[in-house]
């Protein structure tokens, strides 16, 4: 079982490595720290179940390699998403508000956010961990992590507000 001070340790030996895969799968650095990020915290997710005399190396290299898989098939679909709202979009389909409805455009608000913004707010929200543990997975300092996580708040008040007066 991997501990907090095994974690900090092993992440901070991964981090070059992790960016080096994003970096040579997008060639961007701002995708690479976002796999090297979102690959910290799935390993953080799963910690308790990590045997550290065998390979959470090879685990956190395949696991990055996954991610910068997935990562191109969610833009493909996000592609085919934007073509077929534009296609609804124009042919002006009007429908009742429902939960359903709610949950999707909340959920394409949160899409319009930064990556960075996004990862941070699901880790808040979705994994509901606490501001030290996203620390531990990210590096960014705890009044940072706060500042971003109130902004991405904004941010989502702002689109969703924007998005009921059409």
């Amino acid at each position: 079982m991997m501990t907090v001070s095994d974690f900090e340790h092993i992440a901070i030996k991964l981090r070059p490595r992790l960016l080096d895969v994003g970096r040579r799968f997008f060639g961007d650095n701002d995708m690479a720290e976002d796999i090297a990020q979102e690959t910290l915290m799935r390993l953080w997710v799963i910690r308790q179940r990590i045997d550290t005399r065998i390979g959470t190396e090879a685990l956190a290299m395949k696991m990055a390699r996954n991610l910068c898989v997935s990562e191109w098939r969610q833009r493909q679909k996000l592609q085919i998403v934007e073509i077929q709202q534009e296609t609804a979009e124009s042919k002006q389909v009007d429908s009742q508000m429902v939960t359903d409805e709610s949950i999707l455009q909340l959920r394409r608000a949160v899409a319009q956010l930064k990556p960075a913004e996004r990862r941070l707010f699901r880790m808040r929200y979705e994994l509901e961990m606490d501001i030290a543990e996203i620390n531990a997975v990210t590096g960014i300092t705890p009044r940072s992590i706060s500042v971003m996580l109130s902004v991405s708040k904004r941010k989502l008040k702002e689109i969703l507000m924007t998005k009921g007066d059409r």
